[in-house]
Order: C-alpha cells, then sequence, then structure tokens
C-alpha cells in the first residue's frame, strides 16, 4: 500500500496536471481563427459525406429486422413460424433506426446515413476535447490551435473517415463510442463518480453497437482496479464510487435478452463468418492499410518515442497501458483471427482519428522545436492522400461490380511505382478473396440491386398467409423489398441452420464470409415459390416478382419440420 508521503505526493501532482489543464483551457478560448476553423471543419464533413455517400447491401439486413419489428413481429429475419436468428451485428444502431422510424415515421434507408453524418461531428468533437486537453511544451503551447487543424486536415482528408460516414451501417456510431471510451479512459477517475459513470457508459454503449465493443467493457474493471490502488479508501467508499457503473449491468441484460429470444450468446453472424483464423489475409489487409496512408511515418515516430521514453525516468501510466491493450486486442483479433474485413477497412475506421491525436501527442511528448513538428505533421498528411485519393479517382465500376480491383502504380512517377506496386499487389490478392472490397463496388452493387429489383411497395402486395419463400446470396435489399416474403440466406448470415453447416469443399481462393453453403436438401424443404422475373413489356421497373402456386400449401408445421430437421442432423 503506498505510504500517506506518497500519496500526498501523488495528490500534489494531480493538483498540478488539473491546474495546468485548466490554464490550457483558459488560454484555448473561442477566437476568431477557432471559429473559422470549427466552420471549415463542419463544411469539410458534410464535403466528404455528400462525395462518399453510399448504402451497401448489407445494411439493409438491418433494416429488414426493423421492418418486421414495426409489423410486431420482433427482431427477426423470417416472421415466424421460422426460428429467431440474430442475423444483425449491431443491437444499439438497429434499435435506435427502430425508434426513430416509429417516432418520425422516416424509414431507416433515409435516415441511416444521416444519422452516420451526426455521429461523425461528434466524433469530431472528441478530437478537439482530446487536443484541448492535450499538455504541450511550453515551445508547443501557443500553438495548440495549429495542431488543431492539422488533426482536423489529416482526418478529413482521410478516404477511410470519410467513407464510414454512410453506409446504412453503424460504423460511425460505433467509431464515436470507441473514441469516447479511449478520451474518458485517459483520464483519472479521482472522486469524481461522473468520471466513472462515462466511462462505463461508453464502453456499454460500443458493446451494445458491436460485439467487439466487449473488449472496452472487458478493460473498464482494469481501469477501476488500477484507480482504486491508486487512491485507496474504505470498502465501503469504493462501493459508492464504483456503484456509478451501472449501465454496465446494460450488457447482462442485453446478453440475457439475446440468449432468451435467439437461444445464443452470440450473434449467428459470428457462426456464419468465422471458420478459422486468418492470419495470411489479415496481416496484407494490415499492409494495405499501412502502405495506403503511409502510417508507416506513425509507426516510426511511435518507435522513436519508445525508444526515448524507454530510457527516460517513469513510466507510461497504467491507465494508458489499459486502452493500449485494449485498442491493440483489438486490432489484433481482426488481423489474426478474422483476417481483416469483407468492407474497405471498416474494422480499421476508428483509427483514423485517433492516429492523428496521437501524432501531435507523440510530437508534444518527444518536445520538438515548432518548425521540425509542423514539417512533420505535414509530411504525414501529405503521404497519406496520393494512393487513396488517385485510387479513387481513377476508379470506374459499372453494372454489379464484382471484384473490381483498379491497379495505381502506372499513375505514379517511375521513382515511386514501385511503392504503389507494392499496394496492387496486397489490394488484388484482398480483393480476390472478398476482403477489404472498396466503396465504389458495394456503391455500385447497391444501384444495381435498386434498378433489378422491383420497389417495396410491389413487393409489400404479396400476403405471408400463403408462406411465400425465396432463397439468395445477397439478401439485403432483396429482404426490404419482399417484407412479408420468406427469405433462405444461402450465406448464412440469417440462417441458423446454414451458419453452422460443414463448409463445402473449397474451389478457388478462400472468401471472406462468402463460403457457407446450405445443406444439401435444405433450401428445397421449404419449396421456395418466389421468383425475380422480366417484365412483360417496355418500362420501368424492367422485372416483376412472380410467385409461383405450389401444389400443396407450405404449413406451419413443415417450416418448423424442415429447420429442426436439419438442425439436428448438423
Amino acid at each position: 500500500m503506498p505510504s500517506q508521503v506518497q500519496r500526498d505526493t501523488e495528490s500534489e501532482r494531480s493538483a498540478a496536471v488539473d491546474a495546468e489543464r485548466d490554464r490550457h483551457h483558459e488560454r484555448f478560448r473561442p477566437r476568431p481563427a477557432a471559429l473559422a476553423l470549427a466552420v471549415i471543419a463542419v463544411v469539410g464533413v458534410a464535403a466528404g459525406w455528400w462525395h462518399f455517400w453510399f448504402l451497401t447491401d448489407d445494411a439493409f439486413i438491418s433494416f429488414r429486422y426493423m421492418s418486421n419489428a414495426m409489423l410486431g413481429r420482433g427482431l427477426v429475419w423470417n416472421p415466424p413460424p421460422f426460428s429467431p436468428v440474430e442475423g444483425y451485428t449491431s443491437w444499439l444502431w438497429t434499435v435506435s433506426l427502430l425508434q426513430l422510424w416509429r417516432a418520425t415515421g422516416i424509414e431507416p434507408p433515409v435516415a441511416a446515413n444521416w444519422i452516420s453524418l451526426i455521429f461523425g461531428y461528434a466524433t469530431l468533437f472528441v478530437v478537439y476535447c482530446f487536443v484541448r486537453r492535450m499538455a504541450f511544451p511550453p515551445t508547443l503551447a501557443r500553438h495548440r490551435l495549429a495542431f488543431l487543424a492539422l488533426v482536423f486536415l489529416g482526418t478529413l482528408t482521410n478516404r477511410t473517415f470519410l467513407t464510414w460516414l454512410s453506409s446504412g451501417l453503424e460504423t460511425s456510431l460505433f467509431n464515436f463510442c470507441f473514441a469516447l471510451w479511449i478520451y474518458h479512459a485517459l483520464q483519472p477517475i479521482g472522486a469524481r463518480r461522473g468520471q466513472v459513470f462515462r466511462i462505463s457508459l461508453a464502453a456499454t454503449l460500443a458493446a451494445l453497437t458491436r460485439p467487439d465493443g466487449l473488449l472496452l467493457a472487458a478493460a473498464t474493471p482494469a481501469l477501476f482496479a488500477i484507480d482504486a490502488l491508486e487512491r485507496p479508501a474504505p470498502l465501503s467508499q469504493l462501493l459508492r464510487r464504483f456503484a456509478w457503473a451501472f449501465p454496465g449491468l446494460g450488457l447482462l441484460l442485453h446478453l440475457g435478452w439475446r440468449r432468451s429470444i435467439y437461444g445464443e450468446w452470440l450473434p449467428n453472424t459470428y457462426y456464419a463468418k468465422y471458420a478459422s483464423p486468418w492470419p495470411e489475409s489479415g496481416l496484407r489487409y494490415a499492409a494495405s492499410f499501412v502502405l495506403e496512408y503511409a502510417l508507416w511515418i506513425w509507426l516510426g515516430l511511435a518507435l522513436f518515442w519508445l525508444v526515448r521514453h524507454g530510457r527516460a525516468r517513469g513510466g507510461t501510466s497504467a491507465r494508458a497501458l489499459v486502452v493500449a491493450a485494449a485498442v491493440g486486442a483489438h486490432l489484433a483479433y481482426y488481423t489474426f483471427a478474422i483476417g481483416g474485413d469483407h468492407f474497405e477497412y471498416r474494422v480499421y475506421s476508428h483509427l483514423v482519428p485517433l492516429v492523428f491525436v496521437s501524432f501531435a501527442w507523440l510530437i508534444a511528448r518527444l518536445e520538438l522545436r515548432p518548425a521540425l513538428a509542423f514539417s512533420l505533421f505535414g509530411v504525414f498528411i501529405l503521404a497519406s492522400a496520393p494512393l487513396p485519393w488517385v485510387h479513387h479517382l481513377t476508379t470506374s465500376i459499372s453494372g454489379r461490380g464484382l471484384k473490381t480491383v483498379t491497379p495505381v502504380a502506372p499513375r505514379f512517377p517511375p521513382g515511386l511505382r514501385w511503392y504503389a506496386r507494392q499496394f496492387d499487389e496486397l489490394q488484388a490478392w484482398l480483393i480476390h478473396r472478398s476482403v477489404a472490397v472498396r466503396q465504389e463496388e458495394h456503391a455500385a452493387f447497391h444501384r444495381w440491386l435498386e434498378e433489378f429489383l422491383p420497389p417495396r411497395a410491389e413487393g409489400a402486395a404479396i400476403d405471408w398467409d400463403d408462406r411465400p419463400v425465396t432463397a439468395a446470396g445477397s439478401v439485403g435489399v432483396l429482404g426490404w423489398r419482399l417484407p412479408h416474403v420468406a427469405i433462405i440466406d444461402r450465406l448464412g448470415l440469417n440462417d441458423y441452420q446454414i451458419a453452422r453447416a460443414p463448409r463445402p469443399p473449397r474451389r478457388g481462393p478462400r472468401q471472406m464470409a462468402h463460403e457457407r453453403r446450405p445443406p444439401e436438401g435444405y433450401v428445397e424443404c421449404f419449396r421456395p415459390n418466389v421468383v425475380i422475373a422480366p417484365r412483360d413489356g417496355e418500362g420501368e421497373p424492367k422485372n416483376q416478382i412472380v410467385v409461383e402456386p405450389r401444389r400443396r400449401p407450405l404449413t406451419d408445421a413443415e417450416i418448423t419440420r424442415c429447420e429442426w430437421d436439419f438442425r439436428a442432423a448438423d
């Protein structure tokens, strides 16, 4: 246990830090330059959001769950008697859009990207708070606003950050929760019960938004334990302090709810997507990210700081180590276990603003001269721009645009082509395996589905009473357009049996989240009778929904028997 002298010293040090931060905050009052920067940031976010605006087919999976809830069926993929299955991985996002739909009548495809934009602004506000609290040495303290401008510039010119301001997925909400948790987790708790509440709430929101947020929830008790060791107090006082972590109870309630509704502790998508560790893909996914955004500059500066920091007296705070471990565990999970992600850097997108914030922090800790600090920051931002923007501006996709690879090396000067060629090789390897598929391809595929499928109003005219069924591999927009038709998801994201069926023999390269197939006879057991067929004559839409009559009706007992017979076979 620390001695009284040590506790007094720690209290004096904490008071000095708080006083220094108060002085920083006092000097960081809004000025014309700060207001101008805020306006530029607001406009920049909106412009990037508008430029990269898109929806993905996967987003409509959650929209279908919301539609069924609006129809009184609950958060299910197919109407009863089909068994409930959790084919979405974003409970908080799904429930939030559902409540907005109920309250305002605004349907999820319209509301989703606007809500994502709001959380993009919220993330940028957390970035501002990071820089505002950052302790700069005297030589750099008066340039705080300039560093904030550079952090904003790096973030707002980053293609990955701008891409995930839309999509219809929960990414922007998750990124905000992740940044918010780190911001509060790095601050000492002390006697502030509100700080306990804020850390717990941010972790809970992240975990309810996406299951990988559970890593933050798991790290949160370690933060509380560190605080209890640093500021020992009677047990009764500690219990009163940490009782403010009650938002964490929401996770237990949600896990119990998931188990009671779906019969599983994890979403069905986990079983559908994950087969075995895939580091061969994940390392390439990470290397592509590093090359595209010149993150080797950040890594070099971080390594230089670590070398210098290791020789200095004292050490990194325990809180910072816990935060670093949580971020590292999240990164390692997707890199070494999952193998990246089907979407373009989606699972790394939360790192973008944190990279630029931490770059400013590293410069401050190294106490670089202003000229060198700004030059280094400028070089980093400039180096992070050519590959992603050349790729984006030269990519042209028509039709369905599946597995489109756009080489960029020929667009670069001879001296830089070797670097761009490494990026091209990584991209080709990944995209041919359905990994890191770019925003342009998802946008093109969604446009193609919008044109190919008849409108939702036509699909809604089909009644569930006759138990219509269809089967497909890309089920998002289809599921939204056919709200009363049961859809067998051939890839297993929304099907219990297919998600757990043995993978068929692989023909060709392994495919991210696209390797599950229905067991033999499974789809046929439900006697699918709904097809999309060309419409007779000219006009729009070009296709129509055809419900083929069955010789005998499909009964509820037959549906239940099909599900359970194949479940028992597994």
